[in-house]
């Protein structure tokens, strides 16, 4: 019988941090995670499956979506994609995420 991993009290916060370490290993500087939302899948570390998406000091956009890696026992990006900035410009959430990356609050429509 196989054991089913505890849901942990800080899931949410331990699985920010497996995805800002990982963010470190790819050289993202400044950034700021924004529409993050646990997607219910539970690693054998306490931390959830997470998908989101992510502003870098330089204006770019990145989505992510993690898994689990049985091989390195850590989770990884299965989903790593960036997108245009112009399709997110009008949300609120996005233009939050620029200011407190540092960046000017909107983005000019082209």
């Amino acid at each position: 019988m196989a054991a089913e991993p505890e849901y942990a009290p800080d899931r949410f916060e331990r699985s920010l941090a497996a995805i800002e370490a990982l963010l470190d290993d790819l050289g993202i500087g400044r950034r700021v995670i924004f529409d993050d939302v646990g997607e219910g899948t539970i690693f054998p570390d306490g931390t959830e499956s997470m998908s989101g998406l992510i502003v870098d000091e330089h204006g770019r956009i990145f989505m992510f979506w993690t898994d689990w890696d049985a091989a390195r026992h850590r989770p990884v990006f299965t989903t790593w994609q960036q997108l245009d900035p112009s399709k997110l410009r009008d949300s609120k959430e996005y233009r939050e995420a620029r200011k407190a990356v540092g960046l000017a609050e909107s983005v000019t429509r082209s």
